[in-house]
């Protein structure tokens, strides 16, 4: 799909539609105030109509997918190609990482996406209501491009509240249990694992698409003339980089934070196991000597004189009592039960 947003006073507003050409649903000739072009699953067609407005190649696929920093950011005819990843929600609800290709002329900005991260969603209902300053007849492509940075990364500040919360209430599930509560169940260890293990996918994602889009703020400010950028643009783009920078880093704590909880349930599990081990062996201690008591008796010698006693039969059990209680009471004493 082919979208044009054309600068319409204080806002951005979409190419009405009903003068389109056929083929790609785009303007036969783009506007002239034409600030952002934003291509999304793009065909042939439109990628060969964008690519003759702005008489520079449109990356493939493959090419958006590089990860060498040579083919992520450089620049080709008069034009910056810039390509960063960016969080987004997938049709079976898994959060994934996807590249995004930004291509930064002198008149207008072009996004080349196979993706639909809320992001773009959101700066273009922003910039669709007037009053908020975003769009001006300063706004040039750069400014769109730090509009949407801006936008994902507010996003992604939203994604990581949410993350510590629910780390912090894992947490709460494992350090905080009543006295009285029952031992944690095979299936109770699992699910805080898959849980933490889901976290931890979520972070590192999160990570990789910050530690791109860092990537990305810090080419703009090395390639990027101070003449030619406002005095307000510059200011913004140091403050995305700080954001971008201290998210990373409280990612990297959470990070740290989940590699704690695994190795506590690791530890509690390993707790658990022993737990059940000793009952085991304070078990089978204590029926040893009731055990060689049967034993002795269950013994086939003819001259043994208990076994003609009518009190033979209640001594040898009440002896296994008192045979058991004894190691119980040793182990009690020593604290080891």
């Amino acid at each position: 799909m082919l979208t044009v947003y054309y600068r319409n006073g204080d806002i951005l507003t979409p190419y009405d539609r009903a003068d389109t050409d056929p083929a790609t649903h785009a303007p036969a000739d783009l506007p002239q105030n034409a600030l952002w072009i934003d291509l999304v699953n793009p065909t042939p067609e439109e990628e060969a109509q964008v690519e003759q407005w702005a008489s520079i190649p449109i990356p493939t696929r493959e090419d958006m997918g590089e990860i060498e920093e040579s083919n992520r950011f450089y620049s080709e005819n008069g034009a910056q190609y810039l390509t960063a990843p960016f969080l987004h929600l997938t049709t079976d609800d898994h959060r994934i990482v996807s590249p995004i290709t930004f291509i930064m002329t002198d008149k207008v900005l072009i996004s080349v996406r196979y993706a639909e991260p809320k992001s773009f969603v959101i700066y273009a209902s922003r910039t669709a209501k007037g009053g908020n300053g975003l769009i001006n007849n300063r706004t040039n492509s750069l400014c769109i491009l730090l509009g949407i940075i801006e936008a994902n990364t507010n996003r992604l500040a939203d994604f990581i509240e949410g993350v510590s919360e629910k780390i912090d209430t894992a947490s709460h599930r494992i350090y905080r249990r009543p006295d009285n509560t029952r031992p944690m169940s095979t299936q109770n260890f699992r699910e805080i694992l898959n849980e933490i293990g889901a976290h931890g996918t979520f972070l590192s994602r999160m990570r990789e698409s910050l530690a791109g889009v860092r990537r990305l703020l810090v080419y703009i400010t090395a390639n990027s003339s101070p003449k030619t950028q406002a005095k307000d643009t510059r200011s913004w783009l140091k403050t995305l980089e700080r954001d971008a920078q201290s998210l990373e880093n409280y990612v990297d704590f959470l990070n740290n934070k989940i590699n704690f909880l695994l190795d506590t349930i690791v530890g509690l599990i390993s707790v658990e196991q022993n737990a059940i081990i000793k009952i085991f062996s304070v078990a089978a201690v204590g029926f040893m000597p009731p055990t060689l008591i049967a034993s002795i008796y269950g013994m086939n010698f003819s001259f043994m004189p208990e076994l003609t006693e009518q009190w033979g039969y209640p001594a040898a059990l009440g002896l296994m009592v008192i045979s058991a209680l004894i190691p119980l009471y040793f182990f009690r004493r020593k604290g080891w039960l």
